[in-house]
């Protein structure tokens, strides 16, 4: 897969303020669908209850009912389970509300999960009926509900990226169907928690490195670095020598392996990156990521007993603050914020997150010059490749995502590359802005599950861009 982009005519305005249009039709329906967001619920041990969703496909005009009956496999209504609304002759009435663009009932486990040996407990569910004029039902017409820790089946996401500003990395795991959700300017630096000691810059904040020649941090000032400065910028050619290789690889960071000789790890001089923007959006479909810069700051980086000690200071100050920093064991990183000084709790667990949507920093051709430089994207999906999620493109020319199945998976396919879902489902370029609905992908999560997946939206119904939606359905 070819990673470098030849067409950057509109340059940083792409960054920041492009426009793109999902591929809805934007024709005009009276069809009213309803669907289950997902198509599988699992219960641990320790779980007792869950909301079951159900979502339309448009505002609903009026009220009504939605009749849903259901299949049991070794448990029994009222002593197995319980629902809220309750059952009634087998039936289950959930009311629908006019204006409103879904609705939702309680499952309640009242026994414990089968034991090793155990048969297995189930609930299967179906929407039978719909009471409103022009309904049906399309998609996800079954849930069902397992007494056990199982991948998901697949269903529906609509990450909560943050509308056109996109204030949110949020961490998404396909096989237990939860995302996180943080502020993406909620930390700075990310201290590796695996056998080597490297250290990533903030890629969702635009931030860049440079090292220095010294060791002495206390001795750098603005005054010696001003001409670095100039040179740590977007669309600035070599700026792309500034940024973490964008392909995920740990052992290409900026900042090099911080080493146990004393006198190789050199002061860096960070760009601190942009805020996350507040303004509006230029007209529909664009996003407003990128607010005040964040000025510049410097760090050294040690380490000792295991640990990292990061040294760090404003620029012009001629003192500094120390902390040592552990590796966490189970994660990917330790996050710290150079901001309120502290350690925060970003990603999930190392094997429970697949895909990270985000802003993120790529590496791109300049135009007409003989070099490379750091570029900001907006609607960027990357995925956990340093707990080894894989993933690999599919047209629907050779096949449509209806269609595929286990048999048709290309094992010889699969990339660990953080990039290969990245921008590449969607179009920004003015004047044709859309959702590429010719391709879908194939993700391999940390755990063996394999899912196809493919995006629907991008944008709300009134336009608004930074409201994803992609689907998603377990092969193996």
């Amino acid at each position: 897969m070819n990673y470098k982009f030849q067409l950057l005519s509109l340059l940083f305005v792409l960054c920041f303020t492009s426009c793109s249009d999902d591929d809805k039709d934007t024709g005009i329906s009276n069809d009213f669908v309803v669907a289950f967001e997902k198509q599988s619920i699992s219960f641990s041990s320790e779980e007792t209850s869950s909301a079951i969703n159900l979502v339309y496909s448009e505002e609903a005009s009026e009220n009504g009912t939605i009749s849903i009956i259901y299949t049991e496999t070794n448990v029994s209504y009222s002593t197995d389970f319980t629902t809220s609304p309750a059952a009634e002759s087998g039936v289950i009435e959930i009311p629908i509300e006019a204006g409103t663009i879904g609705t939702s009932f309680e499952f309640e486990k009242l026994t414990p999960n089968p034991t090793e040996g155990e048969a297995e407990k189930k609930v299967e569910f179906e929407i039978s009926a719909i009471s409103l004029p022009n309904a049906f039902t399309q998609g996800n017409t079954k849930l069902l509900v397992s007494y056990n820790e199982s991948a998901s089946l697949g269903g529906s996401f609509s990450p909560s990226v943050g509308g056109p500003n996109e204030g949110n990395q949020v961490y998404i795991d396909l096989s237990s169907q939860t995302e996180k959700i943080i502020s993406r300017d909620k930390w700075d630096l990310a201290f590796y928690s695996g056998e080597e000691f490297r250290v990533k810059i903030n890629s969702a904040l635009l931030m860049m490195a440079a090292q220095l020649e010294t060791t002495n941090i206390d001795n750098v000032a603005a005054g010696q670095v001003s001409e670095l400065q100039t040179q740590m910028q977007f669309l600035q050619a070599g700026s792309d020598a500034f940024v973490d290789a964008p392909s995920g690889d740990i052992t290409e960071t900026v900042i090099n392996e911080i080493s146990t000789t004393l006198e190789e790890n050199k002061v860096y001089l960070l760009n601190m990156g942009s805020e996350i923007g507040t303004t509006e959006p230029d007209g529909p479909g664009s996003v407003a990521v990128g607010g005040d810069e964040r000025g510049w700051m410097k760090i050294r980086i040690l380490q000792e007993n295991g640990e990292y000690i990061l040294q760090y200071a404003d620029l012009e100050a001629t003192t500094h603050q120390e902390i040592n920093i552990q590796k966490t064991p189970g994660y990917n990183f330790t996050f710290f914020s150079l901001i309120t000084e502290n350690i925060v709790n970003v990603e999930p667990a190392k094997e429970k997150w697949d895909l990270n949507f985000t802003v993120f920093t790529e590496v791109l051709d300049l135009p007409d010059e003989d070099a490379m430089t750091a570029y900001g994207y907006s609607d960027y999906v990357a995925t956990n490749v340093l707990a080894e999620t894989k993933t690999y493109q599919v047209n629907t020319s050779e096949i449509t995502y209806s269609d595929f199945n286990l048999t048709n998976l290309d094992e010889a396919s699969f990339e660990i590359d953080q990039r290969t879902i990245g921008s590449s489902w969607r179009n920004t370029i003015p004047p044709n802005r859309y959702i590429f609905n010719d391709i879908f992908y194939v993700v391999e999560d940390p755990e063996g599950n394999i899912y196809k997946l493919r995006f629907t939206a991008m944008m709300n119904e009134n336009g608004v861009r930074g409201y994803p939606e992609f689907e998603y359905s377990l092969l193996n």
